[in-house]
């Protein structure tokens, strides 16, 4: 059963899912910054252990061969008539059963149903880096067709590192631009010239002031005196005089020429401009049209893109993939309209959706993180009331999590906490279902706190399981989630029993029983910490995400 999506909303889930439930022919723009490989060994990637890269640990089954990937595999040998069908077995044969190979498999699935949900005027821009870009063009050129592939950008992303002895410095990322078919939107874009360019490109003067001269050929039109001499001088071999309207001139030159300089033929409104001294005659004679600087003049935008910085303090919402707002601004302005629906699939940090949103377009966002849903929700659109599809605002959505989901139930109860990060893996955890840091150190170190959640509530057994846990880590605290409130009397008489620790002068409880049914209370009812630290980034966590109705 198919659903429209709903603009300017979140959805919480795997993309692949979400967009499934969509029609066909929803969305104008898609930009995706899926999960990449940047941080780890480059080798790593081609390997087949357990070892899951810094940057994609949300994505658990994406980097790793295990069976989730070989289950992904055998459904695209199988399908014949899928897009990337031939290029999935192709790479089978080059890189093998591997961390690679695993990740591209699953970008298959997900690109397939994003060329089904993008209208046929639509474009898609995909962020990748070195170690995977060339395996996805080809996966790009299977499902899009090579001949909608319009750019491959390259961003310059950072500035040089320290010298490095063994390798030239990685500093660039790849963007693929593809569209749906010929008819595509866009609208060129325009950068201001750098000083450099103004003083290698304008260079010339006369009594008017400083110019550059442009060709005054264009192809074959204009009629027969288009192809006459000019002054003695013919057009290059198959090109014809093609002197600009008189819109395209400069103010004064419009009010000295003949009111009807658009009636002239093509040699005779170069004569006109000769006359009033907009032609350049060059030192070998041929002439050209004058072109003065006034102000600062602009350049069309290529495939390099080196004037974008990368996320600036003010600008950084702590996520550690988070890209800068003048990058999705470009993309955003180049290949939608206002009204149109973008959508970001990865939508982390939730630039893109900002992007958007500043530039009059509509916009959907999925995520499996909670987190970045939570970012987006009560940070970024902080004075909004945004939608967010699949996490649960009251009692009864969220024992349907449970039910249906309870691995999501896990992350998404843990993550309620700020500071805290859900355990990657699901099954065989060691009883830890999250963990974070306390910001200041507790005896020269940053003291551990670790959370199990349990939603079907509390019992002897498995509180006595979690406090073995606490010890077995070390840790300095523990915290043991469950749906309802716990309220038993030996449950709270343990938790007392297990002391405080202290930081400065505050005092915590090193085992605390703590609810979702607490934290959709009126007002939220939070457990008792202590400052924590970002679990990407390390650095003070911004308390702010659930200070209003999340």
């Amino acid at each position: 059963m198919t659903r429209n999506p709903t603009p300017n909303s979140l959805y919480y889930g795997d993309c692949l899912e979400i967009m499934h439930d969509w029609p066909a022919e929803c969305i104008d723009l898609i930009y995706l910054d899926p999960p990449f490989n940047s941080k780890a060994n480059y080798n790593q990637t081609f390997g087949r252990g357990n070892g899951v890269p810094a940057q994609v640990r949300a994505f658990t089954d994406t980097w790793i061969w295990g069976e989730t990937a070989q289950q992904r595999l055998e459904r695209l040998r199988r399908a014949v008539n899928h897009p990337a069908h031939k290029a999935i077995r192709g790479l089978t044969e080059v890189i093998g059963e591997c961390g690679m190979l695993a990740y591209l498999t699953y970008m298959a699935e997900r690109l397939t149903e994003m060329k089904r949900v993008l209208r046929d005027t639509g474009s898609i821009y995909l962020h990748c880096d070195s170690a995977a870009s060339h395996y996805l063009k080809l996966l790009m050129d299977s499902i899009f067709g090579a001949g909608n592939f319009q750019n491959e950008i390259v961003w310059r992303r950072t500035n040089a590192h320290p010298l490095s002895i063994r390798k030239f410095d990685a500093v660039t990322d790849s963007i693929l631009f593809y569209t749906m078919g010929s008819k595509f939107t866009f609208h060129g874009v325009k950068i201001p010239m750098t000083e450099t360019q103004i003083e290698d490109l304008y260079h010339l003067s006369d009594d008017r002031g400083i110019f550059t001269s442009t060709d005054l050929t264009g192809g074959k039109q204009g009629g027969e005196a288009a192809y006459q001499p000019f002054k003695g001088i013919l057009p290059s071999a198959g090109r014809a005089w093609a002197p600009p309207a008189l819109s395209k001139l400069p103010d004064w030159a419009q009010t000295e020429l003949k009111e009807n300089y658009a009636t002239l033929n093509q040699l005779e409104k170069c004569e006109e401009l000769d006359r009033i001294g907009l032609i350049h005659w060059t030192s070998n004679g041929r002439p050209r049209l004058k072109r003065y600087l006034q102000g600062t003049p602009e350049q069309s935008l290529t495939g390099l893109w080196t004037d974008i910085s990368p996320v600036g303090r003010s600008e950084s919402l702590g996520y550690d993939t988070q890209k800068p707002l003048a990058l999705l601004e470009r993309i955003v302005q180049a290949s939608s309209s206002p009204g149109d629906i973008v959508c970001d699939p990865f939508c982390g940090g939730g630039t893109t959706l900002d992007a958007a949103h500043r530039n009059g377009r509509r916009w959907l966002g999925i995520d499996v993180s909670p987190r970045a849903i939570d970012l987006i929700k009560y940070r970024r659109f902080k004075d909004a009331s945004i939608p967010a599809h699949g996490i649960p605002e009251d009692m009864e959505a969220a024992r349907l999590m449970l039910k249906d989901n309870p691995f999501d139930f896990e992350a998404w109860a843990v993550t309620r906490i700020e500071g805290l990060a859900p355990n990657q893996t699901k099954v065989g955890d060691g009883g830890i279902d999250g963990r974070g840091r306390i910001y200041d150190d507790i005896d020269g170190e940053t003291g551990l706190i670790i959370a199990q959640v349990k939603g079907s509530g509390y019992s002897a057994a498995t509180l006595r399981d979690f406090l073995h846990v606490i010890e077995r880590e070390k840790a300095t605290a523990g915290l043991f989630i469950t749906l309802n409130k716990t309220t038993t009397k030996n449950a709270l008489t343990q938790a007392a029993a297990l002391g405080t620790y202290t930081i400065g002068v505050s005092s915590f409880p090193r085992l605390q029983f703590w609810s979702i049914a607490e934290h959709l209370a009126t007002p939220r009812i939070k457990p008792m910490l202590p400052p924590m630290a970002d679990p990407d980034t390390g650095k003070a966590i911004q308390r702010d995400l659930f200070s209003t109705n999340g």
